[in-house]
This record gives structure tokens, C-alpha cells and sequence, in this order.
């Protein structure tokens, strides 16, 4: 399983969800609240009829994210996030790149559904999988992950340990030291991407494994949304949106977006649920899959994923 670029893709996404809710809530001003009596029967109809799209959005919404590489469609990254636009409640499971589905009939890994027939195929696919509705997708390349950090002025970070690792064949090198410390893009990125160091020393927060990497990524995302989902960051906002929708295939629209906008302000990082889809790996016909455990993924499913 392969879960390096999945936190990558998920502050890209996530602060930039973020902001264009908080730009969206801004202009809104809450006028949706305002009483019908207000107004002559004549006059309310038409207040009505311009205020109807932009309504909050009372359900839960499921939008399923993907990420990779934007010229070969590739999904290395694959998450279910559910919104919940009355309580701004953010539940993520993130879905291994190599669990087993079918797709038009046939044996298949999940990360080959959106190369085959964009994102309604991976819709379908997720859905099938888990037994959910999905409201939305979203593909994003990984590349705009360093550029947001930039444009956001960095994030004040207290780095574990220090943290050597080369690797030639991926031009990947990090190099960060141990202390509190302002991240940049670059350095963000190698901090999201540390597993171990060069000689495999075992270590409290590091052993090698992606579940030590995913602890140190949640934390990191968490302290990412608590320092920019803030007004101070409503001027950067075209900048940010330049930079992520130049790199976005997506269904969601400008209106669907105001909807869930109203209470943007309410989203409480330390609040928000992070799950990985329950499973095991498992060789089959001379093939490595990653097969779910349904029984447990089915609890998961009906406590953080139903719409209602």
C-alpha cells in the first residue's frame, strides 16, 4: 500500500476547500436567514427564487478526493470526506491505492477507476466498494501542494527529530532539523514525506511504517488548518485559487459550493475524524491486493459516512 502522496494531496485540497467556503460565506452574510415578513408576498418570491441556490445545505456530503499525477491520471491517493455543512463536522477515510474492486466487470485495483472513465467511474467504483452515496469528486495534482504552503507564508511546525533520507531514484531528499521551525513549501513537503532515516534506525516517531508517517501527517494537517483557516487568508484567495484549479477536475459548482459555506467558521481541527479503510493485503493470481475487511469498513461506513 502506498499512502506517501496521500497526505500531500489532502492539505492541498482541504485549505483550499477551506477558503473558497470562507469567501463564499462572506459575501453571503447570512442572507438566506432573513424573515419572508419581511418583505411584500410579491417581493418575496423573488428574494426567494435569488436566495434558493445558495441555501446551506442541511445533509451530510461525501466527496470522494483523488490525487496523482495530472498528465497520466494516475490515483495514487484516494479519499472518501464527509462534510457535514450544519455542524462544519470533517470525517476522512482514506481508500489503499490497491484494494480490490471490480470495474466493468472485471478484477481490478481501485486506482485504476478514474484512468478508466474519469471521476463518475471512481464514483461508482468507491460507491460499489463501500455501499455509500457520493456526492462529489474532486482530482488533484500533487505538484500545488508546496505552492499553497508558499502562498499561505509557511506554517510554524514543531519538528520531532531530525530527519535525513536520500533517495536518488525519486530525487527525493529531506533534510530538516529537530525544534520549532516555520515550514515552507519545500520543507513541508519532506516533512509530510519522512518515513525513516537513511540507515533505518527505528525510532519513537519513525519506524519505517506509513502508520508512524500517517500519526505525524494528521498532526501536521491539523495545526495546517487551525493556523490558515482564518480571515487574515481571505486575501490570498486568488492567488490560491489560480494555483489549485489550474490542477482540479471536479463536479462541484460555484452554487453547491455557497451552499455549504454558511458555517465554514465552526470547522474544529483537533475535531476531525481521520480513518483508514480496514484490511489486509493479500496475493491473488500472482497479483498483491489489498482486500477490505467489510465487516468492519460497513461499521465505519454507517457511523461517519451516511448522509444522514
Amino acid at each position: 500500500m502506498n499512502m506517501r502522496k496521500f497526505f500531500l494531496i489532502f492539505c492541498s485540497v482541504i485549505s483550499s476547500f477551506m477558503f473558497i467556503l470562507g469567501v463564499a460565506s462572506l459575501g453571503y452574510i447570512n442572507l438566506s436567514e432573513v424573515s419572508a415578513d419581511e418583505y411584500t408576498p410579491n417581493n418575496s418570491s423573488i428574494i426567494s427564487d435569488i436566495l434558493d441556490p445558495y441555501k446551506t445545505v442541511a445533509e451530510n456530503v461525501n466527496v470522494l478526493v483523488l490525487g496523482g499525477d495530472k498528465v497520466a491520471k494516475n490515483t495514487d491517493t484516494m479519499m472518501l470526506v464527509n462534510f457535514n455543512p450544519t455542524t462544519a463536522k470533517i470525517n476522512i477515510l482514506s481508500i489503499p491505492r490497491d484494494t480490490k474492486v471490480r470495474i466493468k466487470n472485471k478484477t481490478s485495483k481501485i486506482n485504476a477507476a478514474y484512468p478508466l472513465g474519469g471521476g463518475e467511474q471512481a464514483i461508482e467504483s468507491v460507491s460499489n466498494l463501500l455501499g455509500v452515496d457520493i456526492n462529489y469528486y474532486v482530482y488533484i495534482d500533487t505538484s500545488t501542494f508546496r505552492k499553497i504552503i508558499d502562498i499561505l507564508d509557511g506554517v510554524d511546525y514543531y519538528v520531532p527529530e531530525d530527519m535525513d533520507y536520500d533517495d536518488p531514484l525519486q530525487n527525493l531528499h529531506i533534510h530538516l532539523k529537530k525544534g520549532q521551525q516555520r515550514l515552507n513549501g519545500e520543507k513541508a513537503e519532506q516533512f509530510m514525506r519522512f518515513r525513516q532515516n537513511n540507515r533505518g534506525k527505528v525510532t519513537k516517531n519513525y519506524d519505517g511504517s506509513d502508520l508512524k508517517r500517517i500519526e505525524a501527517q494528521q498532526n501536521f494537517i491539523r495545526e495546517l488548518i487551525r493556523q490558515k483557516v482564518n480571515i487574515v487568508y481571505i486575501t490570498k484567495m486568488n492567488n490560491i485559487l489560480n494555483v489549485v484549479f489550474n490542477n482540479i477536475d471536479t463536479n462541484i459548482t460555484l452554487d453547491e459550493v455557497l451552499k455549504l459555506s454558511k458555517n465554514i467558521n465552526k470547522v474544529n481541527a483537533d475535531e476531525i475524524t481521520m480513518l483508514k479503510l480496514p484490511g489486509e493485503s493479500a496475493y491473488i493470481n500472482n497479483i498483491w491486493y489489498y482486500e477490505m475487511d467489510r465487516e468492519q469498513a460497513s461499521e465505519i461506513i454507517s457511523q461517519y459516512f451516511r448522509e444522514n
